[in-house]
């Protein structure tokens, strides 16, 4: 649900939701113009854009949203979907941000058993609780400290077939962060966060801190499984967002965007990660995409996020929403993964090359999902201001993986 990025106390964070202003607009706009130039700069000749392939562009219309039987509650809409739904299997999952409002949004599950015709609310996996946590950034938390809530977005779900504990076999990765009551976004003071379950109906454990980063707040790197902050290729990650989780045999991959600065400009990067302990513990395998990588997207920018993992036919393929600097996404661009065992996405020397580029015109709209099991094609996330209360909606995009 990442809609602006924002700069707080001089450091970058990741972006804001789509019915709030995040508090660092205002420094953002005071870099627009260096960052602008710069990515001008450092983007390749046109020659070379020119090659990537056509927009594809969508108008979704009343018919292509996807409606989840017994979701009440979600007063602004749905979000974020991710699915598990191999090809063939009688039935599949979907997780999603519910958006009841600013400082509430939590993640709830959705089954199918018609390979995603229709969908029906099971179980709701995490909730807003309230918290004051310290922090030493006293323009970000006067006084010491932030409170409001600990909310969970941008889900990933998946199952892992091979765990020992059949308690855990289903599993959950969120970017849990703290949002004021005043909805302020506070995206340093998070974790990526793990729930595990016996099936997609729960019942779902505690949260449970996974991946986190040194901040000036104590809460982002206490008992994390990983501070990324101590690997030497993401020790200027100031924030991790929007993770994604794909299960192989060979361990569970997890993708997810790094906000850093470049020359006091936020930028963002796509990092892997890989456990080979059943999301016990990650380490570092390498650097999907670069932010000079999201040079010739499909809009102009200076980033990629919102990645997606998934497989197909036996095939490992990334998703990502190009960011610009106006602070939406504009579609979806969908690379092959060359070589999954690291992470390298399939590139004309070395310049990255999508397969497809999905956009929704004069929207935001992202990220976007597949899987196997669900024929309709993408999953994406679109908003749509001008028809509230529900402005945020899930459609169909009616184009086939991948």
């Amino acid at each position: 649900m990442r809609f602006h990025l924002i700069l707080v106390s001089g450091f970058a964070a990741c972006g804001g939701n789509g019915h709030a202003v995040g508090p660092g607009d205002a420094a953002l706009d005071a870099t627009a113009d260096a960052t602008a130039d710069a990515a001008v700069d450092a983007a390749p000749d046109a020659g070379t854009c020119a090659t990537q392939p056509a927009l594809t562009a969508l108008a979704p219309t009343a018919s292509d949203e996807v409606v989840i039987v017994g979701d009440t509650g979600s007063t602004l809409g749905v979000f974020d979907p991710s699915l598990v739904y191999p090809d063939g299997a009688p039935g599949g999952a979907m997780a999603y941000s519910s958006v009841p409002d600013q400082h509430s949004i939590r993640t709830r599950i959705a089954l199918s058993g018609d390979a995603g015709a229709t969908w029906t609310f099971v179980a709701q996996a995490n909730q807003p609780v309230a918290a004051t946590l310290p922090s030493s950034d006293a323009t970000e938390c006067p006084g010491g400290a932030c409170s409001g809530f600990l909310i969970d977005e941008v889900p990933s779900l998946i199952i892992d077939p091979t765990d020992p504990d059949a308690q855990a076999r289903w599993k959950l990765f969120t970017h849990r962060y703290l949002v004021g009551a005043d909805n302020a976004l506070h995206y340093r003071i998070g974790t990526i966060t793990r729930y595990t379950a016996p099936a997609p109906e729960g019942p779902w454990s505690a949260p449970q801190p996974l991946v986190g980063w040194t901040s000036p707040a104590p809460h982002s790197s206490a008992g994390v499984a990983v501070n990324v902050s101590t690997i030497p290729a993401m020790a200027d990650c100031l924030a991790l967002t929007e993770p994604t989780a794909l299960w192989r045999p060979e361990g569970i991959d997890l993708a997810l965007g790094c906000v850093y600065l470049d020359g006091g400009a936020p930028r963002i990067r796509v990092a892997l990660l890989r456990s080979t302990d059943h999301a016990a513990s990650f380490g570092f395998v390498a650097t999907m995409l670069s932010a000079s990588d999201a040079t010739c997207a499909s809009a102009a920018g200076n980033r990629y996020n919102a990645p997606q993992l998934f497989s197909h036919a036996g095939a490992t393929y990334l998703v990502v929403s190009p960011a610009p600097d106006d602070g939406s996404y504009a579609g979806c661009d969908v690379f092959a993964i060359d070589d999954p065992a690291t992470g390298a996405v399939h590139r004309i020397g070395d310049d990255p090359r999508p397969l497809r580029r999905l956009t929704v015109p004069g929207r935001f709209a992202g990220a976007c999902t597949a899987a196997e099991g669900v024929p309709g094609g993408y999953l994406m996330s679109v908003l749509y201001p001008e028809a509230p209360p529900r402005v945020f909606r899930i459609v169909r995009t009616g184009i086939a993986a991948p």
